[in-house]
């Protein structure tokens, strides 16, 4: 079995990146109420934010990788860029874009 961490490649259409996001962005919202359902009795506040860095970054990556050639985005609330600990703001970056489906490696 290969580790879970390993890179793996996947082609998509701008729309299923969309969808994919919107799912991120819900999992997330129903994670969070959840946890103030109980008090974060049944999530600790170190895995919560855990979840929220990985789940950021991911959506950081599908922004990037869904926006046209030289777009200049504004990354949602939700997105964490990667390797920033956490830190979540509105950034602005230029994108290429290459052909109607994304690549995500």
């Amino acid at each position: 079995m290969e580790p879970l961490d390993e890179a793996a490649t996947i082609t998509v259409t701008r729309g299923e990146l969309m969808m994919l996001r919107a799912g991120l962005k819900a999992y997330l919202t129903t994670f969070g109420r959840h946890r103030e359902e109980d008090g974060g009795a049944s999530h600790a506040g170190a895995e919560w934010l855990e979840l929220q860095r990985r789940t950021g970054e991911l959506i950081w990556r599908l922004e990037e990788a869904g926006a046209p050639p030289g777009a200049r985005i504004i990354h949602s609330p939700e997105a964490v860029k990667p390797g920033s600990r956490g830190r979540r703001r509105r950034t602005e970056a230029v994108i290429g874009y290459v052909g109607k489906a994304a690549k995500l490696v």
